[in-house]
């Protein structure tokens, strides 16, 4: 039996990957923590013992005395010395004064120690000496690591069928590559669509200054081509709600992942992706809800995509900066966010976005999503494995 061992902190996602890699042997892992981190060990262990792996906590002192804390360790490695095992510190995280007292004591009874690098995601051995590093299998799943964090997602069903989404991707690509162009149309459609939402119809009427608009007229035949709509007599007619919330933005979202979707086959390190997540946090006694237009985790890493088809003149810092903050909140340290954004971006927002660690694509930019989407998520580092 191979039991690893790790401490707890407030990004512990590198206790969890290695376990899930089927190259790296572990029957048993043990978690270090204090009193006041039960919580984070029990989301921790949901996700290890639903895969057969046997958990354990073991509790030191809530204070900054080495002495003690090292002494508390030593009765673990006494424990583990009895018992016979194969054991493996993972010494990935921790705060400073617990990971080094923990690599004190691990070390003095010779057992392996390890780190997972955060950017390259290997396997890297500090002791022995002579072990070769390995990469690190993208084995987690979105659901997983919003666990991790203290959140729970429900992940959309997709409603529409195979040809249609291919359908749906072809209309995106070539309303993307006009952004600038279709803008006003774009967000005359998009205003008719809020329209019948708020109506909660599936049909409504333009008027006669919108039924003269040349762009707004292009989108119409295309969502008629597409058998999303009909419009005749000034009258715009949804075929069903996912064809309203299609016109309504979706369409761009749609557009996104399915690009992410494409480039999992050029880029082996995607290894889960959904559209329109809805992820619950608690906070004291209630409930908030927050949806990820498009969530995806690469060389296991949390990607966020916010997709953004109406302006940003009045509500720009408040998407960036809720972006940011679900990116932390939901991620951790080694997270990632970016917005797709179909509207011109001021620069200020630019500006705000480059500080605030996010990327950004802008309408003259997504007439090549593909190209800008695969150059960032491959920036999430890693490398393609042999599967088993």
């Amino acid at each position: 039996m191979i039991t690893h061992v790790g401490i707890i902190d407030q990004d512990p996602v590198r206790l969890i990957t290695p376990l899930l890699d089927e190259a790296v042997p572990a029957d048993k892992m043990i978690f270090i923590g204090t009193e006041k981190q039960q919580q984070q060990y029990d989301r921790l262990a949901s996700i290890l013992t639903s895969r057969n792996i046997i958990v354990e906590f073991f509790i030191i002192p809530d204070i900054i005395n080495v002495t003690k804390i090292r002494q508390r360790l030593n009765q673990l490695a006494d424990q583990l010395k009895q018992d016979s095992r194969d054991v493996w510190f993972n010494a990935s995280c921790g705060l400073r004064h617990r990971l080094l007292s923990a690599y004190e004591v691990f070390r003095s009874f010779h057992w392996p120690i390890y780190v997972i690098e955060p950017f390259s995601d290997e396997m890297c051995w500090l002791f022995p000496n002579d072990r070769e590093q390995q990469q690190v299998q993208d084995r987690i799943q979105i659901s997983d690591y919003l666990t991790i964090f203290g959140a729970r997602c429900e992940l959309s069903d997709n409603p529409m069928p195979e040809s249609l989404n291919d359908q749906l991707w072809e209309l995106g690509q070539r309303w993307a590559s006009s952004a600038l162009e279709l803008g006003p149309g774009l967000a005359t459609l998009n205003y008719l669509a809020t329209t019948c939402r708020k109506e909660q119809v599936l049909n409504v009427e333009l008027s006669e200054k919108q039924q003269g608009y040349k762009e707004l007229g292009t989108l119409l035949t295309d969502l008629e081509e597409t058998g999303l709509a009909t419009y005749h007599d000034g009258i715009l007619t949804f075929k069903h709600e996912e064809a309203r919330r299609f016109a309504n933005g979706e369409w761009l979202e749609s557009l996104v992942h399915s690009t992410v979707r494409a480039i999992q086959n050029e880029l082996p390190t995607i290894q889960d992706h959904s559209l329109g997540v809805q992820v619950y946090r608690k906070i004291g006694e209630r409930e908030v809800r927050n949806e990820l237009d498009v969530a995806t985790i690469v060389n296991n890493k949390l990607h966020i995509i916010e997709c953004k088809t109406k302006g940003m003149r009045d509500d720009g810092d408040d998407t960036l900066y809720k972006l940011e903050s679900l990116r932390d909140l939901l991620g951790g340290l080694q997270a990632r966010a970016m917005l797709v954004s179909f509207r011109p971006l001021r620069h200020h927002d630019l500006v705000r976005a480059q500080d605030l660690g996010l990327a950004i694509i802008g309408p003259d930019q997504l007439g090549e999503l593909y190209t800008h989407l695969h150059d960032w998520l491959k920036g999430a580092g890693g490398q393609a494995h042999n599967p088993a």
